[in-house]
């Protein structure tokens, strides 16, 4: 790139130098042949004037060596100026009859200067040539130089350098925002790969346990097959099997999340949606469902993912609940916000967050045998942000024990009208 732009400039620069040098030549000459043509006829002028005055010839010839007379037979006339060819020419009538005079230009100084000119110019332009060139050169090495140093130092990323960064140069200009955006992906790309480190490493280890379990129970079964009881070990092996079928479809699903996938949004009514959630999958549970008596107002989102949500957080609150877990669905300027609450042993404030990292249980709350993939809040909070919305954990009300998790959902701006059943069906 740099010796292409080099060589371009320096082509551009010769075509303009030498055009201007031949404008320059032509000027030059064209000034001197017209100086000379000019000064031929003048001295034609002069003579004639002098010979009309009756000054000798010889010593008008003397004076003007350039001009000659010619002494003609012809009839005597007026004087002329007219040019004849290249030079100028008068009649004239004196003492001794009619005078033809006569000049020519001299052009062998203009010739003369055109080749000097000319000598001069060409070594001259070659030199500027070579002197913009050189500049150019010069130039676009200062100016390419953050660019290959950026290349240099992105050539040495890898997968296990991704903390390294390309320099940013001072210069505040394309090169240095084309370098802060790559700092940029840089960082959402180690983000990435450490998040998907954790993840393969979690998943790894989850998958291991119900797998080493599976594995135990068939081969101690097989070990003293006429001692076994199969109908119980059938039943051990399908339960782990079922567990680990629920956490290859959570992490599924976290893959579609993570892969920010587009969703089936269609207006829906919050409260109808938990209704049938709760009367479809908690039909004999201890859910309380609190819901103004007004109409529902609609949001856009995913019947299935809103109802996977929903399901999540109440299979939470139902799995640390001491007796019930309350649903309670409020409206307030522009979003509808629903609180999932149990009266089990609550969250402590510092593991708040880290409840919705994936694989997380809380030694005091959660344990592989109480059920759960560990995945389910994640879900939750990632199906809440691909809504506009957000998950969190707040402190429990006064006179109030327990875990209480707050959802947000976005209401439009503009009023919806709430989808027919059957639409809602193939959402």
């Amino acid at each position: 790139m740099r010796g292409r732009a080099t060589l371009a400039v320096a082509l551009v620069a010769g075509i303009a130098l030498a055009a201007c040098s031949a404008v320059l030549l032509y000027a030059v000459h064209t000034n001197l042949v017209g100086s000379a043509r000019t000064t031929a006829r003048d001295h034609v002028e002069q003579a004639a004037r002098q010979l009309d005055a009756g000054t000798p010839v010889t010593k008008v010839l003397t004076a003007l060596p350039d001009v000659t007379v010619v002494t003609t037979g012809g009839a005597p006339g007026t004087r002329t100026g007219e040019p004849d060819g290249d030079g100028a020419t008068a009649s004239v009538n004196t003492s001794g009859g009619p005078m033809v005079v006569q000049a020519y230009p001299d052009l062998a100084p203009a010739r003369t200067a055109v080749v000097v000119l000319t000598w001069a110019l060409v070594p001259g332009t070659a030199l500027l040539v070579l002197l913009v060139a050189g500049l150019n050169w010069y130039a676009m090495g200062r100016a390419l130089r953050p660019v290959e140093d950026i290349r240099a130092e992105f050539a040495d990323i890898t997968a296990h350098s991704l903390h390294n960064r390309v320099p940013v140069p001072g210069s505040e200009d394309e090169v240095a925002t084309l370098a802060e955006t790559m700092n940029g992906t840089l960082d959402q790309l180690q983000r990435a790969v450490e998040r998907l480190r954790t993840f393969t490493s979690d998943a790894s280890h989850e998958l291991r346990g119900p797998l080493t379990t599976l594995k135990a129970r068939l081969e101690l079964a097989l070990a003293r097959p006429d001692r076994a009881e199969w109908p119980a070990v059938g039943r051990e092996a399908l339960r782990d099997t079922v567990n680990l079928e629920e956490i290859v479809g959570d992490l599924l699903l976290l893959a579609r999340l993570d892969a920010h996938r587009p969703l089936n949004l269609q207006p829906l009514g919050v409260t109808d949606l938990l209704r049938r959630t709760i009367a479809e999958r908690y039909p004999h549970r201890p859910v309380v469902l609190v819901a103004p008596a007004e109409p529902d107002e609609p949001v856009l989102g995913s019947r299935t993912a809103l109802a996977r949500l929903f399901s999540n957080l109440l299979d939470n609150g139902l799995r640390h609940a001491h007796s019930t877990v309350t649903v309670e669905l409020r409206h307030t300027e522009g979003e509808a916000v629903v609180e999932v609450r149990d009266d089990g042993p609550g969250i402590p404030e510092p593991d708040r967050e880290r409840v919705f990292h994936r694989f997380t249980r809380l030694d005091n709350a959660r344990t592989r045998g109480e059920g759960g993939t560990g995945l389910g809040l994640a879900i939750a909070r990632d199906i809440a942000i691909a809504h506009g919305g957000t998950l969190t954990v707040r402190p429990p009300r006064a006179a109030e024990r327990g875990a209480r998790l707050v959802l947000t959902l976005p209401r439009p701006a503009a009023p919806l009208t709430r989808s027919c059943e059957g639409q809602a069906a193939h959402s």
